[in-house]
């Protein structure tokens, strides 16, 4: 896919045409931008054949996103100073900015994923959870922050699609299917790199 095709999407009334990937790219490097779609393609792929449980209305509005039935989203290039300066990436609205460590790392599309999990409506349980359960460590996802705990603790342990039982690390879904679970390790303050 052209980063054309990402920027200008054809368009008939309000709805989009074909089932192009609804995602305006802006500020992206051509290698950059590779990655970028390299990633997307990499999370459709997992939208279509799970590698794990996810409830269906999260993988629905993930597809919804990606192919256009949501309203657009955009994804910006942050580089490494201001809300860049040590996340991956960050999230809001309908708006993904991409930090310049994402892409010195394989961990591009479990944190990419991740903020469209976020864009979907989950929140930080929903997007770690499902991070940890549909991509490995060696595929970039990395374990919650201490700050992510507090996080967690201070929404109950609850999130839109999940809840945790903190004395376990079992992250369960809303069907009470084992989405995740956090080992001890994930408890003790390791640092997310």
């Amino acid at each position: 896919m052209t980063n054309d095709q990402f920027q200008n999407p054809k368009w008939r009334g309000s709805r989009p045409v074909g089932r192009q990937i609804m995602i305006r790219i802006s500020g992206f490097k051509t290698e950059h931008l590779v990655i970028v779609q390299r990633s997307l393609a990499t999370i459709q792929e997992r939208l279509k054949h799970p590698p794990g449980p996810m409830p269906s209305d999260l993988q629905a509005e993930l597809k919804a996103i990606l192919d256009g039935s949501r309203p657009v989203v955009d994804l910006a290039y942050g580089g490494e100073a201001g809300v860049c300066a040590e996340p991956c990436a960050r999230s809001a609205g309908y708006r993904i900015v991409l930090c310049k460590r994402a892409f010195g790392q394989v961990r591009l599309p479990a944190c990419l994923f991740h903020e469209l999990v976020h864009i979907a409506r989950g929140w930080e349980l929903d997007a770690e959870a499902f991070e940890n359960a549909w991509f490995a460590r060696a595929e970039g996802a990395r374990l919650p922050t201490p700050e992510d705990w507090a996080i967690f603790k201070a929404q109950r342990y609850q999130g839109w699609w999940v809840r945790l039982n903190p004395s376990t690390g079992r992250v369960v879904d809303y069907a009470d299917r084992l989405i995740v679970r956090f080992s001890r390790l994930a408890f003790s303050g390791e640092r997310r790199v």
